[in-house]
């Protein structure tokens, strides 16, 4: 009993002891763990920053001054050709650019500015094609300031940058083109002017096309033309419609006013709703139509002169016709009532033959004379000579050449070279007809057309 009660002491000595070092150690261990969260949070800080360096779809790099890369992510070495990053960290940053003075120009830049923030550059790939890129560089400086190093990150730019050039290049050439048309061109709004190519210049009088822009565009219209203008502006701003050519008269800037053809269409300029005007000096057309009509004015009234005239002419010509009528008609009255009776008298006399075939023909000469002085000369008698026509005269009788040669004393021989000239006269050459026929049928025609004067004028 008394050994038990002397070793319960240090028993509760040693429980005591036990308990105050399990304290200290709960301490020391509760400090150790506090040490250890900073530890904790930047080890997974640096993961979380390992893992966004790594999965960035932007080329980040660290380098030196000199251009050695420390550190690149695989996004930086696919954006410059480089097969992996191994290769792209043997590289050195000054071969990315297109020359090294280019690269000690951008060194120089950071550490003036510490940093440099969307710097469009351009950058030459490992297999040596240049890009566009836009770069972001940050420069880590030493406590005396000498810069360390640059971290930076880079995306390539090269297809926008085309993308822009392209655009560039298609508006310069628009430009161009809207430039060196020959007609004038006018881009507005509702009231002004906005632009005007050369041509417009020209056409308006301006020095400049830039003398237009921002004037009001009805002011360059005649007033009488400004209501048509206002209305095809609005149609084309809100109704999106284009307009066929129209004639329009416009007012120079020197006042003198010009007939124009123009042509609207609704187009989109700096992002606003504008109408384009193409415009063509038809002045010279104009004037042209008018003078053209002028002449046509000119020869209708000629014209009409003219149809005055020719009815009066007509009417001269058929009064002399009726006038010449009359007058044959008394011509004949005169043959009838103081010649023909007197050579009828004269063949009821003794005569011998020859002296009654000239009667014959005497009275049958003034017959034809009486029926017509002018038909005489659209006969077939006005293509013989006189002694032909004496030749004919008896042959249509039915003499024959020895009794006509007895009458014209003549010999029948020339009778005879006369009978040949009147067939070929009378286009009977190589004909199987009759002289005789032939005259007699040509001296009824000769009456029917006496008796009908219209068939011998048509």
């Amino acid at each position: 009993m008394a050994a038990s009660s002397k070793a319960r002491p240090e028993l509760l000595q040693e429980i005591r002891s036990l308990r105050r070092d399990l304290s200290a150690l709960r301490k020391e261990a509760a400090l150790l763990h506090e040490r250890k969260q900073p530890e904790v949070a930047l080890r997974e800080s640096e993961e979380r920053y390992h893992r966004l360096f790594e999965d960035d779809l932007t080329g980040d790099y660290v380098a030196t001054p000199e251009g050695v890369i420390l550190a690149c992510n695989p996004a930086f070495a696919a954006t410059l050709r480089f097969t992996d990053r191994q290769e792209a960290l043997e590289a050195n940053m000054a071969t990315l650019f297109p020359d090294a003075q280019e690269h000690a120009t951008f060194i120089e830049l950071i550490r003036q500015r510490g940093r440099v923030e969307y710097f469009e550059c351009v950058r030459r790939r490992r297999d040596g094609v240049l890009i566009h890129v836009v770069e972001n560089a940050v420069g880590h400086f030493t406590e005396r300031g000498e810069l360390q190093q640059i971290r930076g990150y880079l995306f390539d730019n090269t297809a926008h940058k085309m993308a822009e050039q392209a655009l560039r290049d298609a508006e310069k050439r628009h430009r161009s083109l809207i430039e060196f048309l020959p007609d004038a061109i006018l881009v507005s709004d509702e009231e002004s002017i906005l632009f005007a190519n050369p041509a417009a210049a020209l056409l308006f009088g301006a020095d400049r096309s830039e003398d237009l822009v921002g004037r009001r565009l009805l002011d360059l219209f005649h007033p009488d033309h400004q209501p048509a203008v206002s209305q095809r502006t609005q149609q084309a701003l809100h109704a999106l419609t284009p307009g066929s050519p129209a004639h329009r008269k416009i007012v120079r800037l020197d006042s003198r006013i010009l007939d124009v053809e123009t042509a609207v269409t609704p187009i989109v300029y700096d992002g606003k709703s504008c109408v384009l005007r193409v415009n063509r000096d038809i002045t010279a057309r104009i004037q042209a139509e008018e003078e053209l009509r002028q002449k046509d004015r000119e020869i209708s009234f000629q014209l009409q002169k003219i149809e005055k005239l020719n009815t009066a002419l007509t009417t001269l010509l058929e009064h002399r016709e009726q006038e010449g009528r009359r007058q044959m008609e008394s011509i004949r009255a005169t043959l009838d009532k103081l010649i023909l009776p007197y050579l009828e008298s004269l063949q009821a006399t003794r005569l011998d033959e020859s002296q009654r075939i000239l009667i014959e023909v005497l009275a049958a000469n003034f017959a034809n004379i009486t029926s017509s002085f002018a038909r005489q000369l659209d006969t077939w008698k006005a293509k013989l000579t006189p002694t032909e026509i004496q030749v004919a005269d008896l042959i249509r009788l039915g003499k024959r050449t020895k009794d006509v040669a007895a009458l014209l004393k003549v010999s029948p021989s020339a009778v005879a070279f006369h009978r040949t000239r009147i067939r070929a006269k009378l286009g009977l050459t190589r004909k199987p007809l009759n002289l005789v026929s032939s005259l007699r049928v040509l001296s009824q025609q000769d009456g029917s057309l006496a008796r009908n004067p219209r068939k011998r004028r048509a």
